[in-house]
């Protein structure tokens, strides 16, 4: 089972003290108890700003004390590891720097008594036709998008491992399937689905669960930047969504937040798109309704 730093209250024995306590008065023990139980411990790479921001603030939301890994704090506080309580903080990481993911999870392993849920959300875009690409663009997404999320599930994978057991998310795309423009973004999701699969596979006799969540598109800065820019058009984009509209960031959060929980506990090795039915192949739309 994952680790977590809350006993499970549903299957502990009677307790002779209690005997003859009215419900009301037990419910209150058993909370008062859980109050004085350190939160689980959730990472979140790239979270202090955007989607893994809202990921981080969810999982708080959840009951989680997440450290949220990035170059930048976001003006999030200092993790120190002094607290136990529910809440969210930052840790400086670049995810590129393998031997740096390793460390910085094995100390936050350290401090909080283990890692419960790990969310490798660290990513960068390069728009660019294939022609006109660089080595250094495509280096730098493959270095951010695939090796900080192959060092990200390894690190949290061997801590969980060590502890009894977790739950592991990474954020893919539906871009996985191909993406003009984003060859370095589209071949570093692909991948992911791939590095997921086996590690759940790997893993789940051991009670780490690994899954992935394929993204559509988001309403978020970057999208808005893109447009902007004229890397991707609105119109086409929605002319593509039968849902007709944009995912909302803490959609993706929510989906996130249950595949760390007990919730899907039975779920690895997936990957699940939240794409408003981009992914359907639903063919060219009627000119007019039929009669």
């Amino acid at each position: 089972m994952p680790l977590t730093c809350s006993p499970d209250w549903d299957k502990m024995p009677p307790d002779p003290d209690n005997e003859g306590t009215t419900t009301s008065s037990l419910t209150q023990s058993l909370n008062s108890k859980q109050s004085t139980q350190p939160a689980p411990t959730a990472i979140v790479t790239g979270g202090s700003q955007g989607l893994g921001r809202t990921i981080g603030e969810h999982l708080v939301d959840e009951g989680y004390r997440v450290i949220s890994t990035d170059l930048h704090d976001g003006g999030l506080p200092r993790f120190d590891g002094s607290s136990t309580d529910v809440g969210l903080s930052w840790l400086e990481l670049d995810v590129t720097n393998h031997a740096q993911v390793r460390d910085v999870f094995d100390q936050i392993s350290q401090q909080c008594g283990g890692i419960d849920a790990v969310v490798a959300n660290a990513g960068i875009q390069r728009h660019r036709a294939l022609v006109d690409l660089s080595w250094e663009e495509w280096s730098a997404v493959i270095d951010v998008n695939l090796h900080g999320v192959f060092s990200t599930i390894q690190a949290a994978g061997r801590n969980m491992l060590a502890t009894g057991g977790g739950s592991i998310v990474a954020i893919s795309s539906v871009s996985a399937r191909g993406s003009a423009g984003r060859a370095p973004y589209s071949t570093s999701k692909a991948a992911i689905i791939g590095l997921v699969s086996t590690a759940a596979g790997e893993w789940a006799a051991q009670g780490v669960r690994v899954n992935a969540v394929a993204p559509g598109y988001i309403d978020t800065g970057v999208l808005r930047d893109g447009v902007a820019a004229g890397t991707l058009d609105m119109d086409v984009i929605m002319n593509r969504i039968p849902a007709n509209r944009l995912a909302q960031p803490t959609e993706i959060a929510q989906t996130v937040g249950f595949l760390l929980s007990q919730q899907s506990s039975y779920i690895t090795g997936q990957t699940l798109y939240i794409d408003g039915g981009f992914m359907i192949d639903y063919g060219i739309p009627l000119a007019k309704k039929p009669d």
